[in-house]
């Protein structure tokens, strides 16, 4: 049997197709088999107040599409554009990066999707931390 093996920890939340789904008292697994349903751990959501860079911003669109607060057709043409914006910054260090991102949502891959922009929250994180450590070179 194939589909999405969700392990979770004692107490641990997931929402799946905008439904609210908590663990008991014992660490378990939970099969999600129908492809089409909309999964975000709880753990990997982002606050509000967390959304401060460009990935973030895509990541936080998806997680709404995931529980069910943002609808595609008002958002997926505003995510193809943020894409197209990222492509231009993350091509020259994995040009395939975006374009996967892109096929994910085009798809309606959400989990994947978040999943693949984790990696890139990283990517994102780190080049920042590179500007602000060359514009401090720069003041001193």
């Amino acid at each position: 049997m194939s589909g999405l093996v969700l392990k979770l920890a004692p107490g641990e939340r997931v929402v799946i197709n905008g439904a609210t789904l908590e663990n008991g008292d014992k660490a378990s697994s939970l099969r999600v088999t129908d492809g089409d349903a909309r999964v975000l751990r709880c753990r990997d959501a982002l606050r509000p107040d967390e959304v401060n860079t460009p990935v973030k911003q895509v990541y936080y669109a998806i997680q709404l599409l995931i529980t069910g607060d943002l609808e595609e057709e008002n958002v997926l043409e505003a995510l193809g554009k943020e894409c197209d914006a990222l492509e231009d910054v993350f091509a020259t260090i994995d040009p395939r990066m975006i374009p996967v991102l892109r096929n994910m949502i085009d798809r309606g891959n959400y989990y994947s999707a978040l999943c693949h922009l984790k990696h890139i929250v990283s990517l994102e994180a780190e080049l920042l931390r590179h500007g602000e450590l060359m514009s401090e070179r720069k003041v001193a």
